[in-house]
């Protein structure tokens, strides 16, 4: 029951954020992505995801119609923002036994990156809602390691700005515009 995606383009701002959120206006659930990038300017994004609905079992052309949307987003020719003014609405959990969101930030470990670990109640649209805060910072994602557990996601950006790690002000901020994603 889980479908993978795999979208290889050139980088630019905004594009992980887009593809989550095209994928998330489909009224899927993203439980797996990761994204990495190279030297030269692309990108190898691949989101594992459910259909809690069936719709693309139940409707065949709606598979079809991902792929363009996908695509079009991909190439910037679509926004995601756009898309998810129609997003299939689901009740959300309750909040009995919810996730306080935490967000971790790790200015050692990584040579050349800022890493942000979140762990939050998942949401439709959460890592969009994440990966949005980083573009509107400025800052590009480098590597991505998505993990979603029953209603617990489990998320790690590798982070750069401008081609470098942040500055622990950046990195503060950041990490208080991430806690913000965090709520519905």
């Amino acid at each position: 029951g889980v479908f993978t995606l795999t979208i290889l383009a050139q980088d630019r701002p905004f594009l992980f954020a887009s593809l989550a959120g095209a994928i998330a206006s489909f009224g899927l659930n993203i439980v797996r992505a990761e994204a990495f990038s190279n030297r030269a300017g692309y990108v190898v994004d691949c989101f594992s995801f459910l259909d809690p609905a069936r719709s693309l079992d139940l409707n065949p052309p709606e598979l079809e119609r991902l792929r363009l949307v996908m695509k079009k987003v991909a190439l910037g020719e679509t926004r995601a923002e756009d898309l998810l003014k129609h997003r299939p609405t689901r009740k959300a959990p309750g909040r009995a036994g919810g996730i306080e969101p935490t967000v971790g930030v790790d200015m050692e470990s990584a040579a050349s990156t800022t890493l942000f670990e979140v762990m939050a109640q998942d949401r439709p649209g959460l890592l969009y809602s994440l990966a949005a805060a980083i573009s509107r910072h400025g800052c590009n994602i480098e590597v991505v390691l998505v993990d979603t557990e029953a209603h617990k996601a489990i998320d790690v950006f590798h982070v750069t700005k401008q081609g470098s790690k942040l500055a622990r002000e950046e990195a503060e901020a950041l990490k208080t515009a991430l806690l913000a994603a965090c709520l519905p």
